[in-house]
C-alpha cells in the first residue's frame, strides 16, 4: 500500500515540493508518494484531523498556516516552541507533532553562500513562519535583525517572541521608502520572506526602487518560482549577489523526507529534480 506524504497551504499550484521528493521516493525505492494539497482557511482543521487518523503520514505544512495550524496539533520541537510557527507535520502513533526545518533549512543555505556577515545587520522583509524561521536563524549567527513589514502588532509579537527566545537584537520598521532606506544602513544581507515576486504576480518586490542598495549587500529572496525574481534582478542590475529560495527550499525539505521516512535522501536527486521542473 502506497503510503501519502503531501503539502498544506493556499494556494499550492505554484510547490515544487511534490517533484522534488517523488524523485527521492523514487530513488531509494520506498512506497511513499508526496502530494500538493490545497487546503482552505475552513478546512485547515478538519485536514490535520485527517493527518492523525492516517489519510497521511507527514506532511509540510506552507503559507498561509505555519503559525495558524498549531492550536490543531499535539506537541512541538523545541525549535517550533521558540519560532511559534512550524512547516513540517509528523505523525507519531496517534498524534501530531510541529517541527520547522526551516531555521536548519536556511543556515545550510547561508554556509553554503559563504557569507560573513562580521556583524553587520541583516534585513527580513515579512513577518510570517518564515521570516520567523529566518531570523531564528540569523540570531544563531549573533546577527543583528532588523523586520520590515507592514503589520506592525504582528512584527512587535515576533521581536518580542524572538528576543525573548533567544536574547539576540531585533528592530522593526515600516514598509516605506523612508524606514528600509534607514533599514538597510550598513546591512550585509537582504532576505524576502513574503511572497512578492512569486507566480503570478512577478513583477513585485519588497524592495522600493527609489531607495539604493548599500554596497555589497547580499540578496536572498525565499520565493523559488520563478527561477529569477525582480527581486534578484533588481540585484544583478546593481551589480550585487543575489540567489533565490530553490536550495533552501531542498535544504529543509531533505530534513523533512528524513523524519517522515527514516532515510536520508540525496540533495543533488532532489535540486535536479526541483531544477528540471522549473525550466519545464
Amino acid at each position: 500500500m502506497v503510503k501519502k506524504l503531501g503539502v498544506f497551504g493556499y494556494p499550492i499550484s505554484h510547490s515544487i515540493s511534490p517533484t522534488m521528493h517523488n524523485a527521492a521516493c523514487s530513488e531509494l525505492g520506498i512506497n511513499f508518494v508526496y502530494e500538493a494539497h490545497e487546503v482552505e482557511k475552513h478546512q485547515l482543521e478538519q485536514t490535520i484531523s485527517d493527518l492523525r487518523k492516517g489519510v497521511w503520514e507527514g506532511a509540510n505544512i506552507t503559507i498561509p498556516y505555519k503559525e495558524t495550524v498549531i492550536p490543531f496539533l499535539d506537541s512541538l520541537s523545541d525549535t517550533a516552541k521558540k519560532l511559534g510557527a512550524v512547516n513540517t507535520l509528523i505523525k507519531v502513533d496517534n498524534e501530531i507533532k510541529g517541527d520547522n526545518t526551516d531555521v536548519d533549512g536556511f543556515l545550510l543555505e547561508l554556509n553554503s553562500m559563504n557569507l560573513d556577515l562580521d556583524g553587520h545587520p541583516a534585513i527580513i522583509f515579512g513577518n510570517g513562519g518564515s521570516a520567523r524561521a529566518v531570523a531564528y536563524a540569523l540570531l544563531q549567527k549573533n546577527t543583528e535583525v532588523r523586520i520590515i513589514a507592514r503589520n506592525h502588532m504582528v512584527s512587535t509579537q515576533l521581536k518580542d517572541d524572538l528576543s525573548k527566545s533567544t536574547g539576540g537584537k531585533l528592530m522593526h520598521y515600516n514598509w516605506t521608502p523612508t524606514d528600509l532606506k534607514v533599514a538597510s544602513q550598513k546591512c550585509k544581507l537582504a532576505v524576502n520572506c513574503t511572497p512578492l515576486g512569486m507566480l503570478p504576480n512577478v513583477t513585485t518586490t519588497p524592495w522600493f526602487p527609489s531607495v539604493p542598495f548599500p554596497d555589497d549587500i547580499m540578496i536572498y529572496d525565499l520565493v523559488y518560482n520563478p527561477l529569477e525574481t525582480m527581486f534578484t534582478k533588481q540585484a544583478k542590475h546593481h551589480g550585487l549577489a543575489s540567489k533565490t529560495g530553490l536550495g533552501m527550499l531542498v535544504q529543509q525539505g531533505a530534513i523533512s523526507f528524513e523524519l517522515w521516512t527514516g532515510q536520508k535522501p540525496s540533495i543533488n536527486t532532489m535540486l535536479k529534480a526541483a531544477e528540471r521542473k522549473l525550466y519545464d
